[in-house]
């Protein structure tokens, strides 16, 4: 899979213990409009969450899009786009925070059922919306503007942006 970012804040003694987290996302265009992920923060994010033990991405992908959405992805359409590889001090603990986030394509079903949100996504109101890419951008940059820079903001940003450089090429 193709490197897009690495995001290694160096804010941190390299000789902690490591959290090793591996996130699989999904960029779903209908049109012009990207389903994302808004939360009451005001910033939107890619479908998607952490890998289980033993899950292959293709399962996480249909299991996070599912969850957080209602819609079902069709295996066939998953396409990579690539990878991104956070790396920092974690605020909660006085670890290393490790995680490598891959973004794949991919196409949904039009029927849609209920979403199952986890009790910490319930809390900070995370809830499905459509919006162009170009409305993503300006959501997160004003986000970032607004409360600062937050690791899981500035990836998502920088994939937004990647991803609109890589759609104006095509």
């Amino acid at each position: 899979m193709k490197q897009l970012l690495v995001l290694d804040e160096h804010n941190y003694d390299p000789s902690l213990p490591e959290i090793r987290r591996t996130g699989i996302r999904g960029i779903i265009f209908q049109g012009d409009q990207l389903l994302m992920i808004r939360s009451s923060f005001g910033e939107v994010k890619f479908p998607g969450g952490g890998q289980e033990s033993g899950e292959t991405d293709e399962a996480t992908l249909l299991r996070e899009v599912l969850e957080e959405t209602g819609f079902h992805v069709l295996p066939e359409s998953i396409r990579p786009f690539g990878q991104v590889e956070e790396k920092r001090l974690s605020v909660h603990e006085p670890m290393i925070w490790h995680q490598i986030n891959r973004y794949y394509f991919c196409h949904i079903t039009g029927r849609q059922e209920a979403t199952h949100f986890t009790e910490n996504e319930q809390k900070y109101g995370m809830q499905q919306v459509w919006v162009t890419l170009e409305e993503a951008i300006a959501i997160n940059r004003e986000m970032m503007q607004r409360e600062g820079r937050r690791a899981w903001n500035q990836r998502e940003l920088r994939v937004l942006e990647l991803l609109k450089a890589w759609r104006d090429e095509a």
